[in-house]
């Protein structure tokens, strides 16, 4: 059956990308959340989806200076507690990707300590920064972030699978028989973003995909219900 992918957070209800967004996910049966975290000046992983809040450039200031509403990654960690994570990565030039990748690293080992059944999926649409990660780490489960439209001559597939990458993010549009055959091939989970139409929904089910990622968490499990009783 098709998980549902709670994008970051249950937000028409709670502002996105907050504690009170996760929470709601949880208690409407989720299968995992997505969230966007940054990797401020003082080398916190803070969650928010832009890269300035409020008027404050993320990278280029301390955790401390960012609004209460702002999570720490550490925060999300503690309340979603065995919650399957999509944490998708977010940076400019500001900040190094070697640094991030050193940061991360830690954070997930630190993680890993207290509770070996946490194992988030790591997201970017920046390919050289999972390979960065996948270069340092051979258990880090990466998931690449894609909405190329060209990727049977880029070599899309071939590159995931060089780099034993774990799962696929397209945007919805990409998805066709021939994207699924190339990822069962090599065996990547193919999670969709960003589905709020049941039609669509319908028909990516049909397609096999692993999981959405939705707004409206209730509708993709209902359709993703009424899809399982009729198959």
């Amino acid at each position: 059956m098709v998980q549902v992918c709670a994008h970051r957070g249950v937000c028409y209800a709670h502002q996105e990308n907050t504690l009170n967004a996760f929470s709601a996910a949880i208690d409407h049966n989720a299968d995992s959340i997505e969230l966007d975290v940054w990797l401020s000046k003082d080398n916190k992983f803070v969650v928010h989806h832009d890269k300035t809040c409020n008027g404050t450039d993320i990278e280029s200031e301390s955790a401390s200076e960012l609004p209460s509403f702002v999570p720490a990654l550490q925060e999300v960690f503690s309340i979603c507690e065995t919650m399957p994570l999509n944490i998708e990565l977010k940076m400019s030039t500001i900040t190094e990707s070697d640094r991030l990748a050193d940061e991360l690293l830690q954070v997930l080992s630190h993680v890993k300590n207290k509770s070996t059944s946490i194992n988030p999926l790591i997201s970017s649409f920046d390919l050289s920064v999972l390979q960065n990660l996948r270069q340092r780490s051979d258990e880090i489960r990466l998931g690449y972030l894609s909405n190329q439209q060209n990727w049977e001559t880029t070599h899309l597939f071939e590159t995931l699978e060089r780099y034993n990458f774990q799962a696929i993010h397209p945007h919805y549009s990409l998805i066709s028989r021939e994207f699924m055959k190339k990822a069962r091939e090599r065996k990547l989970d193919v999670n969709v973003w960003t589905v709020n139409e049941r039609s669509i929904a319908v028909d990516l089910m049909g397609y096999g995909v692993d999981s959405i990622i939705t707004d409206d968490v209730q509708m993709v499990k209902e359709v993703a219900d009424s899809y399982s009783s009729q198959v």
